[in-house]
């Protein structure tokens, strides 16, 4: 049996291959001594070979979970097919499982076309609107706490949709209201709503060429405990963001819930990244988002000061 799961949102991913082997233990193997994780970017055919092929120890059948294989060479690609197409299926119910786990996996590859075919595989898209919106509702209640629907909404607008990011601010905010309902207050004053709110004012400063406020929030993130290369990944998703709406309107579509429909973005997104995507023409953007690649690339490639290469994107944006 062949389970492939895939997708940009490795939270609930993560959580379905938990349960998936969390089942395996409760019904199949109390021992966990059949289960078998291997890392898909050093393996080889053999290694997987011996993996799949082994007889199980003391149960029927073994569980082997593959993450990352499509970071492999080609060529163990071209074996793995191959074994995969070669093996007869095994209606007995006593065949292993072979759980292939990816975030980014190369949809143009035969790998993919094969795995995606598979009776058991299930996609994990990042979640937008009204599905993040449930997401979060379910997830305060699931944890015991309370929220109601408009500051629901209203968190889901704070966020990229990381629910990594997400549940750990929401384990927060329960924890402090305790009993209460969670309210607009406390998500204003959480620190994911902190972040969205520096970074847009950081490319609100780099938009109005205000290069003196630009610095300053640089300094202001850094020392709020924030990262380099996380900072300049904050950046960059809020010049995707004015990219995209900025393609929309060149595109014929003017109101602001239209945009946010059509991009499957929050409307409150939409609505304050405008101010900022009239500043710009696509000229403009598009040099922009050449010098944050450069910036990524030197950021991890170069022994130079990390605060300085930002400053200096800044200064040259």
């Amino acid at each position: 049996m062949i389970i492939f799961l895939y997708g940009q949102d490795t939270f609930r991913s993560k959580e379905k291959l938990r349960e998936l082997k969390n089942k395996f233990i409760r019904e199949i193997d109390k021992s966990g001594l059949n289960l078998i994780e291997l890392d898909g970017e050093k393996i080889n055919i053999n290694d997987f070979n011996k993996a799949v092929s082994t007889q199980s120890f003391l149960s029927k059948r073994r569980m082997i979970v593959i993450r990352n294989i499509f970071l492999a060479k080609k060529a163990v690609h071209g074996d793995l097919l191959e074994f995969l197409k070669s093996k007869k299926p095994d209606k007995s119910g006593d065949e292993n499982i072979i759980i292939f786990f990816e975030a980014e996996p190369d949809k143009r590859t035969a790998l993919f076309k094969y795995l995606n075919a598979s009776k058991f595989k299930e996609e994990f898209k990042k979640l937008e609107n009204n599905n993040l919106i449930n997401w979060i509702t379910k997830r305060v209640s699931e944890k015991g706490g309370k929220i109601n629907g408009q500051n629901a909404d209203y968190l889901a607008s704070k966020s990229d949709g990381n629910l990594w990011a997400l549940a750990s601010e929401i384990d927060k905010l329960i924890a402090q209201k305790k009993d209460e309902e969670i309210g607009k207050k406390e998500i204003e004053e959480s620190p994911l709503a902190k972040i969205a709110d520096n970074i847009f004012n950081l490319t609100d400063a780099i938009a109005k060429q205000d290069k003196k406020l630009a610095l300053r929030s640089i300094d202001d993130n850094l020392e709020a405990g924030m990262n380099e290369m996380y900072l300049l990944s904050m950046i960059v998703r809020q010049f995707r963001i004015i990219v995209r709406v900025k393609t929309a309107l060149l595109n014929g579509l003017a109101d602001n819930q239209q945009i946010a429909k059509k991009l499957g973005f929050h409307p409150f997104v939409v609505q304050k990244a405008m101010p900022q995507v009239r500043l710009y023409n696509m000229e403009k953007l598009k040099k922009i988002y050449e010098k944050l690649l450069a910036t990524d690339l030197l950021l991890k490639s170069s022994d130079l000061n990390k605060k300085a290469i930002i400053e200096n994107m800044v200064v040259k944006i």
